[in-house]
């Protein structure tokens, strides 16, 4: 140790003085053991600065070759391509077998459905009297383990990538941190780069061609108004949606015509704004926003959802939301005659000052209930020329402040929104192309002639009450077993890439859960027949049916037997007026 001592730097040996105790231990030591650890103390510490001072100068040296070596690319939270790239890294093998993970007890963003992934016998989810037991279903729910990665590095089509999540201060919002991606790559280049991003959208597109993401507008007041993703749902055949069949192919071809590139150039050389609405009007359960679903998954579009009646919506915030929608995506407003519009922007008290200021001239000349006449002259405020106009002309004030109090009262909980100012959102000058919009109503009458003129709306599809031919249709589509079959092939093809879980659904032949038998088509067609012979033509919604047959959608046979009574109590409620009859 001497020898060692003498290598040290001068003064070094004595630095372990000057820990608290240290003299202490080191007589204990020396007695017990016969070891002087005054050497060893020394040394350690001598490594441990070697040590500090290395890890120092590497992470320096590291933060400069990041800078001046590669080239980045920063995705911020709120773009989709930020999850996109979250999801693909997540299900990359490096990833996947990382030893620091995240627990939760949901999905992760973009897999919609809990229930698909969990293993169960059907026997075990039920209680004593065979009756479903969800405690015992939600027990079996699988723990989602997500990468908790901050930052990776992976090798990908020859060249070397750091991915990392950071944070950096916002100054300019409410909101301090907010959160983004940056993709790095060794080189001066961003083309790897670009390349990746471009390899991740296809391949996030592959997965999601059979979903159908909805977006719905939020108005926080310390983040502003943006599009908060909702759901992801399997995308909806066209066959489910009741509606004559030459409205559908209508429609279809007109979508599919104006998605085209071809129509984009064909707009902007004509000097047609390039965009188109269609208006889907008819009583309630008919299927019109089935059809914005449909037609939502068949061209590959998402939907965003925008409530024109939220209390917290502003003009200016449903202009920014309009600004905010990608190229092309399916715009829905849902009930638009029930949105509150309102007709002007002006307020009850500009109204009150008005009636005001024309009663007072009204009534400067009447008769002040005496046989006098007073005289007419100019009036401003409450001040005429005789007691009896200003009493009149108060009274007059008084029944205009009730009628304004009670105008206010409807008013409450009406949009914030104008109809010049949603007109000029939809079609003005700055206004968003490319998207298509759709809006519902149940009362085509209500609404105002500016917002469905041509230009604005360029189709409208009339959804009538279920027909022979729907009510048809609607009972085939529930009794088939083609779906279910095309369903189990969809997902035993699907999912072994990126699921997590496994799907482990051992049904028994003592199981609780009842199926419908598998008919012939021969034989389903002539229930079919049966079924729709029983009930009127264009009386019943195809919503209404649905419900009916979902009470019996394992039984065809007692659906046909129990139609006639159900439809009886149905119609004999609507003469008398009543919301809910007794079930079948």
């Amino acid at each position: 140790m001497e020898t060692i001592r003498g290598y040290l730097p001068q003064g070094l040996p004595d630095t372990t003085a000057n820990i608290p105790g240290y003299g202490l231990i080191s007589k204990l030591a020396l007695k017990a053991f016969g070891v002087d650890i005054g050497d060893i103390v020394t040394i350690y510490l001598l490594l441990f600065g070697i040590y500090q001072g290395a890890r120092f100068v590497y992470y320096r040296a590291r933060i400069y070759f990041i800078d001046f070596a590669t080239s980045v690319v920063q995705i911020d939270q709120d773009e989709a391509l930020y999850y996109q790239i979250i999801a693909w890294m997540s299900a990359q093998r490096k990833t996947k077998h990382s030893r620091d993970l995240k627990a939760s007890s949901s999905r992760p963003i973009g897999q919609d459905s809990d229930d698909d992934d969990i293993e169960y016998n059907e026997t075990e989810l039920v209680d004593d009297t065979g009756l479903f037991n969800y405690e015992k279903w939600a027990g079996r729910t699988p723990v989602f383990y997500d990468t908790n990665f901050c930052e990776v590095s992976f090798l990908h089509g020859g060249n070397y990538f750091i991915f990392t999540k950071e944070e950096r201060e916002n100054k300019f919002s409410h909101v301090k941190w907010e959160r983004y991606i940056a993709l790095r790559c060794l080189g001066r280049s961003t083309q790897p780069i670009k390349d990746l991003v471009k390899h991740v959208k296809d391949w996030s597109s592959k997965r999601d061609s059979d979903t159908t993401t909805i977006f719905r507008s939020a108005v926080d007041r310390s983040r502003g108004a943006e599009w908060s993703r909702q759901a992801t749902r399997p995308s909806r055949p066209m066959d489910t949606v009741s509606l004559d069949e030459a409205q559908k192919k209508q429609i279809m071809f007109d979508i599919n015509d104006y998605l085209s590139p071809k129509t984009a150039c064909w707009y902007a050389t004509r000097g047609i704004p390039h965009r188109r609405g269609y208006l889907f009007h008819g009583p309630p359960g008919t299927g019109k926003t089935s059809l914005s679903f449909a037609l939502a998954g068949i061209f590959g579009l998402n939907i965003y959802c925008a409530s024109l009646s939220e209390p917290e919506l502003k003009e200016s915030d449903l202009a920014a939301l309009f600004r905010s929608l990608p190229q092309r995506c399916i715009v829905l407003l849902e009930d638009i005659d029930s949105a509150g519009i309102r007709r002007d922007g002006s307020s009850d008290n500009m109204e009150v000052h008005r009636n005001f200021d024309s009663h007072t001239d009204e009534d400067a000349d009447e008769d002040d209930g005496e046989g006098t006449i007073q005289k007419k002259g100019p009036v401003r405020g409450l001040w005429t020329w005789g007691f009896g106009a200003q009493q009149a002309t108060v009274q007059n004030i008084e029944k205009k402040a009730k009628s304004s109090s009670v105008t206010s009262e409807e008013n409450v909980g009406k949009s914030n929104i104008t109809l010049s100012g949603l007109l000029n959102i939809i079609d003005g000058a700055a206004s968003h192309e490319g998207r298509v919009l759709i809006m519902t109503t149940n009362y085509p009458e209500k609404l105002d002639s500016a917002l469905i003129r041509p230009g604005r709306v360029d189709l409208q599809i009339r959804f009538t009450l279920a027909t022979h031919d729907q009510i048809r249709a609607i009972f085939k589509r529930m009794y088939s077993t083609e779906h279910d079959a095309k369903r189990k092939n969809t997902e035993t093809q699907a999912t072994n890439e990126s699921s997590t879980c496994s799907c482990n659904h051992n049904a028994t032949p003592n199981s609780s859960a009842k199926t419908v038998e598998e008919l012939s088509p021969e034989r389903l067609t002539e229930l079919a027949e049966q079924f729709t012979a029983q009930l009127p033509d264009t009386t019943l919604s195809p919503a209404e049916i649905q419900g009916y047959l979902l009470m019996k959608k394992t039984d065809p046979i007692g659906a046909i037997v129990g139609v006639k009574e159900w439809k009886n109590k149905l119609l004999e409620a609507r003469k008398k007026g009543m919301k809910v009859i007794d079930s079948v």
